[in-house]
């Protein structure tokens, strides 16, 4: 980081090229054709540096009619709340917006940028920020030829970062791979992605947590008709009708306050609704925050270092420990940004209910079956179930049927393997 004291040098891209030892090519204006097809690096930048950002209204009122399930912070945005926040990256005494690459073709690359409308993922979308901006037809383009195009995009980033202390606007991941806090999530609408096919299911199906949410009327509907262990009868089935609301004392109870105490980070940002909670125990969401901090603190800099070790011998194109560190480190970002989200959208599990004579989330049940003898689970939620270690979710089939259950009461559930009975022998 530069000292706040001080104003960071000013960096442009015809000498960021040259001082990394490319043969620079251009300037040329935002929106013409490049020249040439070969694989390279390329720089945007505005003529100069510009103290105080214009952002566009009307591109971004496109971009979120294009992105209908946009948000900000886990909101649908104003305009007026978008253009704040992209604000906030803007760099007043640098005039470089963007740096990017291409394996294949420099030319291409940036024809598709031209030609995707903004919040459209197709044919390009890389450095789509830069289309939010007023005067970006005002911008230009500095591009070189590359033998490994990643490789300098990745060093031109990390000598900007080094000498400014921030990403350039548009640019929204590290060299590293870690992305850009800036609160927006499904930014970019797929106009290609075929419609999913929904199955219909019949038997216990899996349900998502979000279909689990503990409301005292849907609940007692669901859990309090008991499962029958009588032969089905082979008689058509009636017309299914509304099932009223029926008294707990006729099974189990619904599960509310007493079963969960909720996080007050529930609502995680998400695409087009929050995002289904992720029940945990107090162990498992210690057990993620601690993976966390192992992947953020121990692994990313270890994989990060031996990136830059690879680079060192040369030649990468037949780099095998570039290429297996390049891919561990995709898994790694992968991993945690789903811990990032798990941990935001925590509920954790109280496991303090009275009585301990009812199945619920924490709970473990001692069943007795009617294939495997006795059988211990412990009830949480999908993000901690272990079968081997004998966590089940709740949203699965056996879950399902022994949530709200007591001791003495009996269940059939529909497994792969055909049907098994359980007999609920003790709750603690």
């Amino acid at each position: 980081m530069t000292n706040s004291s001080s104003p960071a040098p000013l960096l442009n891209g015809r000498d960021l090229l040259r001082a990394n030892g490319l043969s620079v090519e251009g300037p040329i204006q935002w929106g013409r054709p490049v020249t040439g097809s070969s694989p390279g690096v390329f720089i945007v930048e505005l003529p100069a540096p510009a103290p105080k950002v214009s952002i566009d209204p009307d591109a971004i009122r496109e971009w979120l009619g294009r992105a209908q399930d946009l948000r900000l912070d886990g909101k649908r945005p104003s305009v007026a709340e978008l253009q704040s926040r992209l604000a906030a990256f803007w760099l007043p005494g640098q005039a470089i917006l963007y740096v990017g690459s291409s394996r294949k073709s420099v030319a291409a690359r940036l024809a598709g940028m031209f030609k995707t409308p903004l919040g459209e993922r197709r044919p390009q979308p890389s450095g789509y920020w830069l289309k939010t901006l007023h005067d970006i037809n005002k911008a230009r383009i500095w591009w070189a030829p590359a033998s490994d195009p990643e490789l300098y995009e990745d060093t031109l980033l990390e000598t900007f970062v080094k000498t400014v202390g921030a990403l350039p606007y548009a640019v929204l991941a590290t060299p590293g791979g870690q992305r850009r806090d800036h609160g927006l999530t499904a930014p970019l609408h797929d106009e290609t992605a075929r419609p999913v096919k929904i199955t219909k299911v019949t038997v216990l199906p899996d349900a998502t947590e979000a279909e689990m949410s503990f409301s005292r009327s849907s609940f007692r509907v669901r859990a309090t008709r008991p499962i029958s262990l009588a032969k089905p009868s082979r008689a058509k089935a009636a017309p299914r009708k509304t099932v009223k609301p029926v008294p707990p004392t006729t099974g189990p109870s619904a599960i509310e306050t007493p079963v969960v105490r909720r996080s007050s980070r529930t609502a995680a940002p998400g695409s087009g609704q929050a995002s289904a909670p992720t029940h945990l125990t107090a162990e498992g969401l210690a057990a993620l925050r601690a993976e966390f901090d192992e992947l953020t603190n121990q692994r990313r800099p270890e994989v990060i270092s031996r990136i830059k070790a690879a680079r060192e011998l040369g030649d990468l194109s037949e780099n095998a420990d570039y290429d297996a560190a390049r891919k561990e480190q995709s898994f790694l970002e992968g991993r945690v940004q789903q811990l990032q989200q798990m941990i935001k959208s925590a509920v954790v599990i109280d496991a303090s209910h009275e009585g301990g004579t009812e199945v619920v989330l924490g709970s473990t049940v001692v069943v007795e079956t009617d294939r495997h003898g006795e059988e211990t689970f412990t009830i949480v939620g999908s993000a901690e179930a272990d079968a081997a270690a004998g966590k089940i979710s709740f949203t699965s089939p056996i879950g399902r049927a022994l949530m709200g259950r007591h001791p003495g009461e009996k269940v059939r559930v529909q497994v792969p393997a055909g049907t098994v009975d359980y007999k609920v022998v003790k709750v603690h």
